[in-house]
């Protein structure tokens, strides 16, 4: 396309959205659609971090009315990827300890209790599954298997937090894990499958089978603190640099201060 979009700007400058990885979407569900689009491209990097994006601009650019944008833009602001600026749109999340650190806040309130009440509750058939899941997320692990370690941690976590029959929490989480997910494909494209979260995920489960509610919810939080950890270390370097970039400077550039 060759249209210019002057309402998208980077912190650098101007920017629009001819780059991005966007297709023209024609269906009948375009909320999902939008959603997923965009979602894409943060995930690509052609909607590059601190990237102003606007309704007007992601609806031309989509050939799509406002309406779907909006909802999909408001959806994407609930889940994090997208920080509100005060104006009509947002901009795309950049690498961010906070962000990371509100998430796992949010996922040790929530899952430590899940763990809990799937000690207590979970049928025998669900405490096989996620069972199953953890050792399966360990296989991935072990193997190296980047993207079956990834597939089978999500799912391990699905099934404990499925076993609350609490469809209000489980959306909860999906935004938490969402968030974790996104920004941990996007800024650690690299890393490997880890052999100590999926242990952490055998040692929840084997809690969870035994009926261990107190075990469980101690062996989830310690679980998620140490997925935290390696996050933000892993992530240390991005993270600094970004945070760098965005800091003021208090003198421009070849102009020496006053005395």
């Amino acid at each position: 396309m060759s249209a210019n979009y002057p309402d998208v700007a980077t912190p650098g400058g101007q920017a629009d959205l001819r780059d991005a990885n966007l297709s023209e979407l024609r269906a009948s569900n375009l909320v999902d659609l939008v959603f997923d689009e965009v979602r894409a491209a943060i995930l690509d990097k052609s909607l590059a971090p601190g990237l102003r994006v606007t309704e007007a601009g992601l609806a031309k650019h989509l050939n799509v009315s406002k309406t779907p944008v909006r909802e999909a833009l408001l959806r994407l602001r609930q889940i994090g990827l997208i920080e509100d600026d005060g104006r009509r749109g947002g901009r795309v999340i950049a690498p961010s300890r906070s962000a990371i650190e509100h998430a796992f806040e949010i996922r040790e309130a929530l899952e430590v209790f899940t763990a809990r009440a799937a000690a207590e509750r979970a049928t025998d058939s669900e405490r096989r599954a996620i069972d199953s899941a953890a050792a399966e997320s360990l296989r991935g692990a072990e193997a190296g298997d980047r993207n079956a370690f990834s597939r089978w941690d999500s799912v391990f976590h699905e099934r404990i937090a499925r076993t609350t029959s609490n469809p209000r929490l489980t959306h909860l989480l999906d935004d938490a894990c969402g968030l974790i997910a996104t920004l941990r494909t996007r800024d650690l494209p690299h890393a490997g499958a880890s052999i100590e979260c999926a242990k952490g995920h055998v040692a929840v489960a084997a809690a969870i089978q035994a009926g261990d509610a107190a075990a469980a919810a101690v062996e989830m939080r310690t679980h998620l603190l140490r997925v935290k950890d390696y996050i933000l270390e892993a992530l240390a370097d991005v993270l600094d640099m970004s945070e760098q970039l965005a800091e003021p400077m208090s003198t421009p550039p070849n102009q020496e201060p006053n005395p």
